[in-house]
């Protein structure tokens, strides 16, 4: 049976930060929408608060480390919605410590969680919306991909990944009708990059400092990033694929010590 409805997307890392943010964008703009995360509160309240502004949603646990468990969540997407049209990435993991201390364990779930994952889901992700005609995928990045940056070996190393295998998806997948188009944010107030702040002597100060590096003057706020992916999944971009989106406050227009 033909799916004549709404867009279906499905949100990985849905649950907090920039994939709450993606949810509620896209959500807005019409689609119907699987949020996948970790079981858990934050979960639940995103699905029962978009619900509640009268959107159709559809909570589905999955850890995307596991592939048995991103199998089984598209085909929940399946037995929902009959499929999905769009796919954005945004399940991540991150540590700040120089190559010495990042262990292995560190590095086989920082590559896991954000590369290997998106990996997951991007298989999922094909052979779906080429049967429905085509559709977007966007990889969520990051700007430690472009620019090197002291202690984040294995973050960049992830996210260095994600442009590859998006950019090869992008020219792969394109005579099907499906986009690829990896974005990549720069610092950003999300939950992830404030842990690293409590872990200095002076959060606030650790903070400022951050701020200070953006040409901006200031970091991210996760709705503006969303706000981007969502033009990148909506007909406006109809042309835009393999090109690598960065949203990051003009720092890699100048690097770390631009205003020295």
């Amino acid at each position: 049976m033909t799916d004549t409805g709404p867009p279906v997307a499905v949100v990985t890392g849905a649950a907090g930060g920039i994939g709450a943010a993606v949810s509620r964008c896209l959500a807005r703009d019409g689609h119907r929408l699987a949020l996948v995360d970790r079981p858990g509160p934050a979960l639940d309240a995103l699905a029962a608060e978009l619900a509640a502004a009268g959107h159709t949603v559809l909570a589905v646990g999955s850890d995307v480390r596991e592939p048995s468990t991103v199998a089984a969540a598209a085909s929940e997407v399946d037995g929902g919605f009959g499929g999905f049209d769009t796919l954005v990435t945004c399940a991540g993991i991150g540590q700040i410590d120089p190559i010495e201390q990042t262990g292995d364990e560190v590095w086989a779930e920082t590559l896991a969680t954000n590369l290997t994952g998106t990996f997951w889901w991007c298989r999922e992700a094909v052979p779906r919306m080429r049967a429905r005609g085509g559709g977007t995928i966007v990889p969520v990045s990051s700007t430690t991909a472009l620019v090197g940056l002291p202690g984040r070996t294995a973050y960049a190393a992830s996210k260095a990944g994600v442009l590859g295998l998006a950019r090869t998806l992008a020219v792969e997948c394109a005579a099907d009708g499906i986009r690829v188009v990896p974005v990549c944010p720069g610092a950003t107030r999300t939950d992830l990059v404030q842990q690293g702040y409590r872990r200095a002597a002076d959060p606030a100060a650790a903070e400022r400092a951050h701020a200070a590096l953006q040409p901006i003057g200031r970091l991210s706020e996760p709705a503006e990033i969303a706000e981007t992916i969502a033009f990148v999944c909506s007909p406006r971009a109809a042309t835009i694929t393999g090109a690598t989106i960065v949203v990051d406050g003009g720092y890699t227009a100048g690097g770390p010590s631009w205003n020295t």
